[in-house]
């Protein structure tokens, strides 16, 4: 007989992450882990990169026209650098202190603020250490008007890390660019710095994309004894990336980098810009974000590793599917619902992977609508509709139902994932009318001070995977998950949210759970009722209040009665004291102490297998079950049907 978890994961949430939109996350959000400061790396400012003459910087459509001031150039990255979803081998470095691996926009972009925003005008898939309103000096302003000559240049290495291991690098290098030069109307000389942008090569064979780093050097002019001004306009710049807009909602998809160490939520909210030199807070300390794991295969949709558990460096690595599908997998997948956090839904990532059943796809349609995509096809990109253009509109969820066809894959009772095929159940002669497709509430029981216990079962038998999802109206105490050597299930709440994914032969006269819970309506309703991904509407269950009134005495009852595998036994205490539960047969024969100890005045549930003292079933009939202590002696029968 299995071993019984008898309460469910309870998950505490933090409230600011409760609160979140429900909504898609940004792209870029899911490409990095986390955004740090990497100390004791001090700014190497480099010669022998290739120089952009200030006149070749232009901007579109036609690029023929110097602007020193807006201007962009392009050049090649050499190696293949994926960012929001693509892959990319090109960037256009701007006057403006960042770089954009799209096409830049026609318009000027020196307002730093774009980072934030989303409009046609401004710049997408921008890398920006410190974007702000700067201008290219070169010769020409030198001799006319006394400015501090700028260079931008850029080059590509091949560098080791620590392990050994090799990787390019593409660096592009602003030196004594004139930044936020103008202040109330007139050209601030003195404002010049130097920084850098660095884009690595990733390690992952699967994936394109790699870290990024921001360096910062010295400011104000060097070797410039004529200027004696001493100002350098530093602040209302922005640091960070951009990517192409949000999927879901307003503002633009942007991690800022001056949130560096702390939670990557706040620099996907915060809009924070620069005050002081230099915003790594010092010449050798560089902000470092770094690349999430990613699988760049279109087959391995579905492939039930949710946790990236068989990435490079990870648990799993180079092993196979059976190794590295889990069931943190599904606790990961369960608390997502539970929570109602989802997992990242872009391509490629956690839901991607968690969608098992392949029937998770879904976009928004021009109206913001979620359209779902319920075809279940073998490649993600077929039988898409027509209004979606791009494929990176196609988004991805796993919920109960995928994480209980994990559970049957790691069951040994499907093949492999995705499974995509309608056949691995087998009903034999049931009629059909038979088959489980909801769930049904039994009887309550009052377990007293507002509490009371509810099993919940099927309407009928089922013989393959099990995902149920509801809320309930009422404060969930306890959730108890009822298995027996058939079946196996997986169960997590939270608020009033309760999430089960299982498998196996389950039968509608033995339930599934038994909630406990503490009523806070005079109905009790089930809502949101979601059974094998299909909503199935509400149940409702009338409170007898009369009876919840008198259960504030001892009682003593158990669910399910009859019973097949297990039984709950509930005792109300109604004094502190010792006491000892047995079970009996019906010549009065000791069959099992279930405890004997000292009890609180509360309600107490154990769990009873139908087993004797020595661990063996006994046999199917009519069982007494006593507690005795603290002047108590009372008892109830139950019946043993398996």
């Amino acid at each position: 007989m299995k071993k019984f978890l008898l309460s469910a994961i309870m998950i505490a949430v933090i409230a600011v992450i409760v609160n979140l939109p429900q909504t898609a996350i940004a792209q870029v959000f899911g490409e990095f882990n986390n955004i740090t400061l990497v100390e004791n790396k001090p700014y190497d400012e480099f010669t022998d990169g290739t120089v952009i003459p200030a006149s070749a910087f232009s901007l579109g459509p036609n690029f023929n026209e110097t602007n020193k001031k807006d201007g962009y150039y392009r050049v090649n990255l050499g190696f293949d650098f994926e960012f929001n979803g693509e892959i990319f081998n090109q960037a256009w470095i701007s006057v403006n202190g960042y770089i954009t691996l799209s096409p830049p926009p026609y318009l000027p972009s020196p307002n730093p603020q774009a980072l934030f925003l989303d409009a046609n005008s401004y710049p997408t898939n921008v890398v920006a250490p410190f974007w702000g309103d700067h201008y290219y000096r070169d010769e020409t302003d030198f001799f006319t008007n006394g400015y501090v000559v700028s260079e931008i240049s850029y080059k590509t290495i091949s560098e080791f890390d620590s392990t050994g291991v090799e990787r390019k690098v593409f660096i592009v290098q602003w030196k004594d660019l004139n930044i936020n030069y103008r202040l109330d109307d007139e050209d601030v000389k003195s404002s010049v710095a130097n920084f850098q942008v660095r884009l690595y090569e990733s390690y992952d064979e699967y994936s394109k994309q790699g870290d990024i780093e921001f360096a910062y050097g010295s400011i104000g002019p060097r070797n410039r004894p004529d200027i004696t001004d001493t100002r350098v306009i530093t602040r209302g710049a922005v640091a960070g990336i951009k990517g192409e807009g949000k999927i879901v909602g307003e503002g633009a998809d942007f991690l800022n980098g001056l949130l560096f160490d702390q939670d990557i939520e706040l620099a996907s909210t915060r809009t924070d810009v620069t005050q002081n030199w230099q915003p790594s807070t010092g010449s050798d300390k560089r902000i470092l974000f770094t690349a999430s794991i990613r699988f760049n295969v279109a087959e391995w949709w579905g492939d039930g590793d949710v946790d990236f558990s068989k990435a490079i460096g990870n648990k799993h690595y180079n092993m196979p599917q059976s190794r590295f599908v889990t069931v943190n997998d599904v606790r990961l997948i369960l608390k997502s619902v539970a929570t109602g956090i989802p997992l990242d839904p872009v391509r490629r990532r956690a839901a991607y992977h968690g969608d098992v059943n392949h029937n998770g796809r879904y976009y928004y349609n021009t109206a913001g609508e979620k359209v779902n995509i319920t075809r279940r096809s073998k490649v993600f990109t077929d039988d898409l509709p027509n209004e979606i253009s791009s494929i990176k509109q196609v988004l991805f969820e796993a919920n109960e139902y995928d994480a209980a066809w994990i559970l049957r894959y790691i069951g040994a009772r499907i093949v492999e994932l995705p499974w995509l095929l309608d056949t691995s159940v087998n009903y034999g002669k049931l009629a059909a009318e038979e088959h489980a497709n909801h769930i049904k509430l039994g009887n309550i029981t009052y377990l007293g001070n507002g509490s009371v216990q509810l099993p919940i079962y099927l309407n009928g038998t089922l013989n393959q995977a099990l995902g149920i999802r509801f809320n309930v109206n009422a404060d969930i105490l306890d959730v108890i998950k009822y298995e027996s050597d058939a079946t196996n299930i997986m169960v997590m709440s939270n608020a009033n949210t309760i999430v089960l994914s299982g498998d196996g032969k389950f039968s509608n006269t033995d339930p599934v759970l038994i909630l406990t819970l503490r009523l806070t309506d005079a109905d009790l309703n089930l809502t949101n009722i979601r059974f094998n991904d299909n909503e199935v509407g509400d149940l409702n269950l009338v409170v007898n209040t009369i009876e919840k009134g008198e259960a504030t005495a001892l009682t003593l009852s158990n669910t399910p009665n009859p019973f097949a595998e297990n039984t709950l036994i509930n005792v109300n205490i109604a004094q502190s004291g010792n006491y000892s539960l047995s079970v009996y047969d019906l010549q009065g024969n000791l069959v099992k102490e279930i405890f004997n100890e000292d009890l609180t005045a509360d309600v107490h549930s154990y769990m009873w297998n139908g087993s004797d003292m020595n661990g063996k079933n006994v046999a199917n009939g009519v069982y007494i079950y006593k507690l005795r202590g603290s002047g108590v002696n009372v008892s109830e029968t139950m019946i043993l049907n398996r």
